[in-house]
């Protein structure tokens, strides 16, 4: 190794990353009883809209976000995890950018398939996912950022990625 190069280890700790605004959400979801739990969760990171909608029509949603001009949208995929997919893919097509958080009542193989989140899990994992999709932006959208959620697992509190298993 030559004098002049640095290892990682050797390397100054970065300094925190700090939003320079904040981060618009909208929530889709059928379901009443989420609306106070997931607008209390979302608003410390900015402002936060909650529409009760199916996801049967991925048209509406698209016009909701595009309206809303979310940074990110929350959807609820509980007991229609394949409308959430469709959902994902037209949002892909004509807002990128947009990140994507998808929550699920419970944990069927449709659910994992979408990497959803527990609905009622930790409140710090929802808004942990949420900073994420914001820098990230949806998930099924090739490019730069792509790269960048291949390399790394995702993050859940107790789970360990299955080559630890």
């Amino acid at each position: 190794m030559r004098e002049s190069e640095i290892t990682p280890a050797e390397a100054e700790p970065s300094a925190p990353v700090v939003r320079l605004r904040p981060i618009r959400t909208l929530v889709v979801s059928g379901d009443l009883d989420y609306k106070d739990r997931a607008l209390t969760v979302i608003s410390e990171l900015g402002p936060a809209a909650f529409a009760v909608g199916s996801l049967s029509a991925p048209e509406d949603v698209l016009n909701l976000a595009a309206a809303e001009r979310a940074d990110v949208v929350v959807l609820d995929a509980s007991g229609c995890e394949h409308d959430a997919a469709a959902v994902l893919s037209k949002l892909a097509e004509r807002l990128p950018r947009v990140g994507i958080v998808v929550v699920c009542q419970h944990c069927s193989a449709a659910a994992v398939e979408l990497d959803a989140l527990p609905k009622w899990g930790w409140t710090q994992d929802l808004r942990a996912g949420i900073e994420r999709a914001y820098r990230e932006g949806n998930p099924l959208c090739p490019g730069l950022l792509a790269s960048v959620r291949r390399n790394g697992p995702r993050e859940r509190r107790g789970v360990r990625p299955l080559t630890e298993r």
